[in-house]
């Protein structure tokens, strides 16, 4: 595996902004780089130390195989370091010893680099060190914190950094990468781009066949919880409690599903549903009531999920949510 900004997929702005920085030789000292998780910061991060340390550069980028570029895409280059979350914080030891580092004159390289990773997991004794650090950055370092909550960070350490917002990638860039890198079919690749809301990064992990049969065991569910019996809907709120998260998980399914439905009735477009064929037709009965039961039945998920986000008990949501769901 290379590591290049030619490799990135999507991102042309803040890829072009770091590129001019190399050609006018003047990096900032400190970057940003925020948004969803897996849409490609942590790479264009690899790719920027990959870029000002390779051997033998190609039109502000890395060459990809020279010494630096293959110890970087190792993760052994002495130069670059990636910082992450021990547990769930970066502790103030971690950022003691990253400035230790940082002091010393790069090794091979022309510049060390630290990237932090999940900078938002900085606690407040290390965040309070780590802020002294880009006060007064050495010489010959380059600092990028990633983060999917930028605004989890001290405001004094946000206003030393040059801000790069990473934003989701589309569904066609997405869809097309799935196609060039997993070889799916352009069925397959629009599926799984429209699951992964513009994360390249789960677009890739994600297994296609578990996807599809999930979303048919929840279609099936939400097809059939109006017939049960209450003593029955009792029973299956009380199973699907058990485990909190995938009662969250059989709750964004639906909550997907469901808009698809309302998507289709307005729009008649199969391109715009996440899972063409699968949920889109409004069928049977009045076609206007069952879609004004379907916005209803969204209302419904969503308020289930911010109960569930502060904490109430899930089988208090599950009974409420199933006794109420697809009901007239």
């Amino acid at each position: 595996m290379t590591i290049r900004f030619s490799e990135i997929i999507g991102h042309e702005r803040q890829v072009g902004i770091l590129r001019r920085a190399l050609q006018n030789d003047a990096p900032a000292h400190a970057y940003l780089f925020s948004g969803e998780p897996g849409i490609g910061k942590r790479m264009t991060a690899l790719a920027f130390a990959a870029a000002l340390n390779c051997q033998q550069p190609l039109d502000r980028d890395a060459c990809g195989s020279c010494p630096s570029c293959r110890k970087i895409a190792s993760g052994n280059h002495p130069d670059v370091h990636l910082m992450a979350p021990d547990g769930d914080e970066i502790k103030i030891d971690q950022i003691r010893e990253a400035q230790a580092t940082l002091s010393l004159r790069p090794f091979e390289g022309r510049r060390k680099v630290l990237i932090v990773d999940g900078a938002e997991s900085m606690n407040e004794a290390s965040s309070n060190a780590f802020l002294k650090t880009l006060e007064e950055p050495p010489g010959e370092s380059l600092i990028i914190l990633v983060t999917a909550m930028p605004q989890s960070l001290l405001a004094t350490i946000r206003s030393r950094c040059q801000s790069l917002s990473f934003q989701p990638l589309p569904r066609s860039v997405l869809a097309q990468a799935l196609r060039d890198r997993r070889g799916l079919s352009q069925e397959d690749a629009w599926f799984l781009a429209a699951l992964s809301r513009g994360s390249i990064g789960r677009a890739l992990e994600m297994d296609i066949e578990e996807e599809r049969t999930e979303r048919a065991r929840v279609k099936e569910l939400l097809d059939g919880v109006a017939r049960l019996a209450p003593d029955e809907v009792l029973a299956l709120a009380e199973g699907v409690a058990k485990d909190r998260e995938g009662f969250e998980r059989l709750i964004e399914i639906s909550i997907e599903l469901l808009r698809d439905r309302v998507v289709f009735a307005e729009t008649g477009d199969e391109r715009l549903l996440v899972f063409p064929g699968g949920s889109g037709r409004l069928a049977g009965g009045n076609a206007r009531a069952v879609l004004l039961r379907a916005i209803r039945d969204l209302d419904l998920l969503t308020s289930s999920r911010g109960l569930l986000e502060r904490r109430a008990s899930p089988q208090l949501v599950a009974e409420n949510l199933f006794l109420k769901l697809g009901r007239d």
